[in-house]
């Protein structure tokens, strides 16, 4: 038994030998920053942009639409009885909600093509990120953009500009 112990205790100090020898390699990154010189962003912006003003535009005419009801409302309000009132009332509350709809549902669909045409783009600059990370043998890479680190050594590497390389950015 005490062989095998010792033999244990033998095998753990040669891996950590080994292990002691390499050393401990960290980096870190501004994914954003990258994210936002990628061409590809870029053409997705320019399409979700033309999307946002289709339905900023179909936006403004029901906007448009509501106002004039109030406006005829208010001109009118005085001469119309109560069940005619309360009638323009309800059509106008549902005018209204009708606009607040589309707001919303216009928001969420752009949010969501944002999502599914950036998702591809995201997914190549993590690629290259583990790319980079594999090639230079780094142990943790560090996300800049998502903490205030405490401290950062002029050891650590910023590995964007061979993130950079790899996706062909300037």
């Amino acid at each position: 038994m005490k062989i095998y112990y010792t033999l244990l205790a033998l095998m753990l100090f040669s891996i950590g030998a080994v292990n002691a020898q390499q050393p401990m390699k960290f980096g870190h990154i501004n994914s954003a920053e990258i994210l936002q010189a990628m061409p590809d962003l870029k053409a997705v912006e320019t399409q979700l942009e033309g999307e946002y003003k289709e339905k900023e535009a179909q936006l403004l005419t029901m906007q448009e639409e509501l106002q004039g009801m109030q406006q005829a409302y208010q001109q009118q309000a005085a001469s119309l009885t109560p069940a005619e009132r309360s009638q323009k009332e309800q059509e106008l509350m549902e005018l209204n909600q009708k606009v607040q709809n589309y707001y919303m549902l216009s928001q969420q669909q752009i949010q969501a093509k944002q999502n599914e045409l950036q998702a591809p783009i995201i997914q190549k600059l993590q690629a290259a990120i583990r790319e980079v990370g594999d090639e230079g043998s780094f142990l943790y890479i560090f996300e800049m953009t998502s903490r205030v680190p405490v401290y950062a050594s002029d050891k650590s590497v910023d590995i964007g500009p061979l993130v950079k390389a790899k996706l062909g950015i300037q």
